[in-house]
Order: structure tokens, then C-alpha cells, then sequence
């Protein structure tokens, strides 16, 4: 609801809709508009906008916030990982943090999307998953986030493990079962991803 100012406060009657002018409000200058409210003309208050913040931090620090935004646009991320990136491109231990931290980023969402990107080139059991999440930075609550997300079927992952270690090797079934619980698969996982190779 606009705040009204009385017509004594201004130097002027409102007339017409539109019309600006000055008033005095808690002691201080404000600029007032001639607006109808109800069916009476009245001098409401203009809200200023608020200004815009300016950025703060060094130049560096600005500089390095840019480059992990740019980042983020293409990759995820842990928070540990962007600071390490930063400072892999010349930024300060200082500069990087700040950059990092200036994303506001939810790192939760983050893990969602790095877990998203592992499972699309590679095959993991949930535990080896998690680990690798958590060797790019993330917290383990933040890995374990990520990775269940993905609501994947380890069973097939265990297979797809399975297959591609025989593409490239020879295996016992029993050789190719240790290799999947060394994996990080469950006992009944290998023995499917074993299985499903004709082993």
C-alpha cells in the first residue's frame, strides 16, 4: 500500500494525477507523485530504487569469481575442487576461495551433477562412486547426496564393470568376482556383473 503524505507537508494542493513534488517526511526530503488513491488525488510517496551493490573485493578476487562462474557454466564442481582449479590458473589461495565462495553455490546440486557425469562414461558401484566423489572434494554427506540421486541400478553398473575388464583382460569367474568386490560392489552385485558375461 503506497504511503500517503499529507497535503500540508507539500507547498502545493494535488490537482493532477502525475504531478511531482517535495515533501517533508520524518525530517527528511522525499519525492511525493499526485496519485488517485480511492476516488481522492493524493501525494503518495516515490519509493527510490535501490542501488545496485557494487562488487566487493580486489580486482583479482572479482577476476577469479568470474573465471569460476565460467566454470560452473560448463562443469560441476565440489568447493574444494573450484578453489584447486582456481589456484591451478594463477589465482592467490585468498583470490580462489573468494572466487569460489562468490558462486553461492549449492555444492549438494553440484555432486548431483558431477556423480550424473561419471556415470555417463563409466561404470562405479556406489561405494567406489562415493570414494571418487569424495577424491574431487566433496564432503561425504555431499557425495552420498550426489551419488543416491543418481538412483542407479548397481546391478548394471556391476555388469557393465564386468565387460569392460573383459575387454581387456582375462578373467576366472571367481578372478572377475574379487576384482568387482575390489570395485566396491556387494558380493551378490559381482556375482550378477560376473553372471551377465557368461562366465
Amino acid at each position: 500500500m503506497p504511503s500517503a503524505v499529507s497535503a500540508a507537508a507539500v507547498n502545493q494542493s494535488c490537482k493532477k494525477a502525475g504531478a511531482m513534488s517535495t515533501a517533508k517526511s520524518k525530517g527528511k526530503n522525499v519525492k511525493v507523485k499526485c496519485s488517485k488513491v480511492g476516488k481522492k488525488l493524493r501525494w503518495v510517496q516515490v519509493k527510490t530504487p535501490t542501488t545496485t551493490t557494487v562488487p566487493l573485493g580486489t580486482v583479482s578476487q572479482r577476476n577469479a569469481a568470474a573465471k569460476g562462474s565460467s566454470y560452473l557454466r560448463t562443469s560441476a564442481f565440489s568447493r574444494s575442487g573450484l578453489i584447486s582449479q582456481l589456484e591451478f590458473e594463477g589465482f592467490s589461495l585468498e583470490d580462489a576461495t573468494f572466487g569460489a565462495d562468490a558462486q553461492k553455490a549449492d555444492w549438494k546440486a553440484q555432486a548431483v551433477k558431477k556423480a550424473a557425469s561419471y556415470l555417463k562414461t563409466s561404470a562405479f558401484s556406489r561405494t567406489g562412486l562415493i570414494s571418487q566423489m569424495e577424491f574431487e572434494g566433496f564432503s561425504n554427506a555431499e557425495a552420498v547426496h550426489g551419488v543416491d540421486a543418481q538412483s542407479a541400478d548397481w546391478n548394471s553398473q556391476a555388469a557393465k564393470k564386468a565387460a569392460s575388464y573383459l575387454k581387456t583382460s582375462a578373467f576366472s569367474r571367481s578372478g572377475l568376482i574379487d576384482q568387482l568386490l575390489f570395485e566396491g560392489f556387494t558380493q551378490s552385485e559381482a556375482n550378477y556383473g560376473v553372471s551377465s558375461t557368461g562366465l
